[in-house]
């Protein structure tokens, strides 16, 4: 039987990435399974755009450059979608939800999960538990 795949959402990234962030221990656990268990994962060139904006302005143009090596280093694991036309305009049925905080980006995400069969993701991002998706913790 083929494993689900798992979408990787930034709230995951930066908390693997940064050490002061709350989430870090739970995130470091979480990746080390991934890793164990050969899990499929996915995220999107809009999450790698928005993770490496937030490193880099909350943590320092070194850590976004470490991001990168790690990409790079994970690229045979981590399957990188890029967003479709069609995509970007199913988020707009998402992003005009009244939600509190609902990024673009997440909206995008919800499609492309929907679009790819996706029903698990590693984040601490609450909006994907809301939007009918399984948080994996």
């Amino acid at each position: 039987m083929r494993q689900k795949s798992v979408f990787i959402d930034s709230s995951f990234f930066k908390a693997l990435l940064d050490a002061d962030d709350d989430f870090y221990m739970q995130a470091i656990k979480i990746w080390k399974f991934f890793l164990q268990q050969s899990t499929p994962l996915v995220t999107t060139n809009y999450i790698i755009d928005e993770i490496l904006t937030l490193i880099r302005n909350r943590c320092g143009l070194e850590l976004a450059l470490d991001f990168r090596s790690v990409l790079t280093e994970y690229a045979s694991s981590i399957k990188l979608i890029r967003v479709t036309v069609d995509d970007d305009a199913g988020a707009w049925q998402w992003f005009e939800k009244d939600w509190s905080k609902l990024s673009y980006t997440d909206c995008v995400s919800f499609v492309v999960m929907k679009r790819l069969g996706i029903t698990h993701i590693a984040t601490f991002d609450e909006h994907f538990k809301r939007a009918g998706f399984t948080l994996v913790s």
